[in-house]
């Protein structure tokens, strides 16, 4: 199964809710893989899961710097350019076993890593899927991720591999590769005005719910419904970051997931088919308060963090029990569903 973590809103806590995700997914199942997928520019996750704030960037500097030979997605799409009708035949040499980089994490995860070429590619990717010759061109060009992860999952074992796509917020055409695919789409939400508008955004750039008339036959769902692609189904919305007193959130912040939740319903209510089963389902996240801070300075999956002082740069933060605790049940409550 593969999971996008996607919302058209940045600064809703996609990128970490992967990371943490990811390892925990391994964690918990080690007889299984999991592969993470880096598919934003700034390639956050990578530089996370890669050794966190200093050595993991140092790490992805030196990838990137591989140039045409690198091994990341932007590589990757290198490739595809040159080929963009045909796989490579090279894909899997694009998957990172993340244990030779970062030994605080699990064996059984690796990575596919993010890449800053994404947002020049990106219009590469628009010029061919456009050509009119082969007829099939916009369909083979969103596929290449597929193709790509396909691939990936074959080399470790199809049944034993869960892949978690980290998007960008902007649905540009890379995001686009990442919509075709996932399997299941996990939709992240801060309790803000722009997180409600972001839910009609997510129904209509990925679904064409709403949409006009004028573009009801060219917006990407109309394109994905013709050439016969899958869209992902909706697995759950994600209330994130809500300021917490005695286990409920607290006034403000609860009346603004309200809005966010009849968004989302009244969606369902009017498409039930881009629902797993039908129904929206929620979830919500307490704020992780320095427990972010400290697995992604670090890389440290949520597993080994424990109570008590960190050094994160000239500072030393807190992690204390009764969040922690209360963070790590909303993840494993979350975790149970995939």
């Amino acid at each position: 199964m593969r999971y996008g973590i996607w919302n058209n809103k940045g600064g809703v806590g996609k990128t970490f809710l992967s990371f943490i995700l990811g390892t925990e997914y391994a964690n918990t199942y080690p007889d299984r893989n999991v592969i993470l997928v880096d598919m934003c520019p700034q390639a956050n996750l990578s530089e996370i899961v890669l050794g966190g704030n200093g050595e993991g960037g140092d790490r992805l500097a030196e990838i990137l710097a591989q140039g045409n030979g690198r091994k990341t997605i932007g590589g990757y799409l290198d490739l595809r350019i040159e080929s963009p009708h045909q796989i490579t035949g090279s894909e899997t040499e694009f998957l990172l076993h993340l244990k030779d980089y970062n030994p605080e994490l699990p064996g059984n995860l690796y990575l596919i890593c993010g890449d800053p070429s994404l947002e020049i590619q990106a219009q590469v990717i628009s010029q061919i899927g456009g050509q009119i010759l082969p007829a099939d061109a916009w369909k083979n060009v969103r596929n290449w991720l597929n193709d790509l992860l396909k691939a990936c999952s074959r080399k470790l074992g199809h049944d034993q591999t869960t892949t978690i796509i980290d998007c960008n917020p902007s649905f540009s055409a890379y995001t686009e590769l990442a919509m075709v695919a996932c399997d299941r789409l996990i939709i992240p939400c801060s309790s803000d005005g722009s997180s409600a508008r972001a839910i009609n955004n997510v129904a209509a750039l990925l679904y064409g719910f709403n949409v006009s008339d004028e573009y009801k036959t060219v917006n990407f769902s109309a394109k994905a419904k013709q050439f016969g692609l899958v869209l992902p189904l909706i697995h759950a919305v994600i209330l994130n970051r809500s300021t917490q007193y005695n286990k409920k959130a607290s006034q403000a912040f609860g009346a603004m997931f309200e809005v966010i939740k009849r968004n989302v319903l009244s969606f369902q209510i009017r498409d039930p088919s881009r629902f797993v089963n039908g129904t929206a389902e929620f979830g919500e996240m307490p704020d992780s308060h320095s427990v972010t801070i400290v697995c992604s300075h670090h890389g440290k999956p949520l597993y080994k963090v424990t109570p008590g002082p960190y050094s994160v740069h000239d500072t030393r933060p807190q992690v204390n029990l009764e969040p922690l605790e209360r963070y790590k049940n909303a993840v494993e409550t979350l975790l149970s569903t995939l």
